[in-house]
């Protein structure tokens, strides 16, 4: 696995052409509450993160089954939310000003929406501690 500046990765195996993939934005989000409502399964929003699709066609069964559970495991556990959990997330992170606008934050990846909640978190515990520092002072 060679992880990408661009939010992509590589999975190379020796013999086979390697598996590009990009990381999950919450556009994905939409796509994958139909998958939830429907008989469909995660595979298909796997699919939807190869950049290269026709490597599925070069690539054995089995190394296959290997990269997606690897996807599974990476990509996609923890880091699907509900169309509605990411609007109010959204919501609250147009709130400390990232940006003004949902579509902006929609393209962005998981990992730097994680980066933008971490960042939200520990300036809300800074804000609290300074609050009831203030508050034992008088």
């Amino acid at each position: 696995m060679e992880d990408v500046e661009d939010f992509t990765y590589y999975i190379s195996f020796t013999d086979v052409p390697r598996f590009h993939f990009r990381e999950v934005t919450p556009k994905d989000f939409y796509f994958a509450q139909i998958i939830r409502a429907s008989e469909r399964t995660m595979f298909e929003l796997a699919e939807r993160l190869l950049l290269n699709p026709e490597v599925l066609d070069q690539v054995s069964a089995s190394k296959t089954r290997v990269v997606l559970n690897w996807v599974g495991e990476t990509l996609l556990t923890e880091k699907i939310l509900t169309v509605e959990n990411w609007l109010e997330l959204a919501y609250h992170l147009c709130k400390q000003r990232w940006d003004s606008s949902v579509d902006w934050l929609e393209g962005q990846p998981m990992s730097k929406i994680q980066a933008m909640i971490q960042v939200v978190d520990r300036h809300v515990s800074n804000q609290e501690k300074a609050m009831k520092k203030s508050g034992r002072k008088r």
